[in-house]
């Protein structure tokens, strides 16, 4: 039974939970078990609400505290799920009934090299993880386009609960603030010992390194049939 996980890359409002929810009906359809783990909802959880731009500073030590513990909570909720029991199976004798795969999709910015190599290393620990063998896949979101980047803000401030009935003005000078924090220190992958995919302006083009596997290589074609950035006719 193969279990992999998605980790998403990127910049706020560069389509990372667009990705996520696309991923995980492409892969459902196909006879998957995928589960999305979104870090904002664990984030305003903890946070007993929603987060300005200042939450996302480097030099809040509070605010970055708390962003490491909910990142945790989300990857042991993850990892908890991939390792559950199969199911019985409908006639009841017991038997378990196998599924081909379970999919967990770690939605967050991951901006960091530190932070992917820290997700790496829980999802593969050989200790912590004997016998639940589990593939990891980098998905990094890269947006330049600027029309593109406005209708994506646009669509995240429509739908983040961080922007519920704030001001639309408002919202958006919030929003930039926050991807200027995390430009501050945000490293693209660039590790070629990983395996990843990017995605540059949702699908316009896109780059795949060292993946293998049924399941991994499942994912680059639909990835790449998506049409949902912005192409020439």
């Amino acid at each position: 039974n193969e279990r992999l996980v998605l980790v998403l890359v990127g910049l706020p409002g560069r389509g990372k939970s667009f990705i996520a929810r696309k991923l995980q009906n492409f892969l459902t359809w196909r006879g998957s078990d995928c589960k999305v783990f979104n870090v904002g909802k664990y984030r305003r959880h903890a946070a007993e609400g929603a987060c300005d731009a200042n939450f996302f500073d480097t030099k809040n030590s509070a605010a970055s505290n708390l962003r490491e513990k909910v990142a945790s909570l989300a990857l042991e909720d993850m990892l908890k799920w991939l390792d559950e029991p199969f199911e019985n199976d409908a006639n009841g004798n017991g038997a378990p009934s196998f599924r081909k795969d379970r999919v967990g999709i770690f939605d967050a910015t991951n901006s960091t090299k530190a932070r992917r190599d820290w997700v790496l290393r829980e999802c593969t620990d050989v200790v912590k993880r004997a016998g639940k063998t589990t593939g990891v896949v980098f998905v990094e979101s890269i947006c330049d386009d600027e029309e593109l980047l406005r209708e994506n803000y646009r669509t995240k401030m429509s739908n983040s609960p961080d922007y519920k009935d704030v001001d639309p003005e408002k919202a958006m000078a919030d929003l930039l603030d926050r991807v200027k924090k995390y430009e501050e220190a945000y490293e693209t992958i660039d590790d070629d010992s990983k395996s990843y995919i990017k995605i540059f302006n949702l699908s316009s083009k896109i780059l795949v390194n060292h993946i293998y596997g049924r399941m991994a290589k499942s994912i680059v074609p639909a990835l790449m049939a998506w049409n949902i950035g912005t192409r020439p006719v």
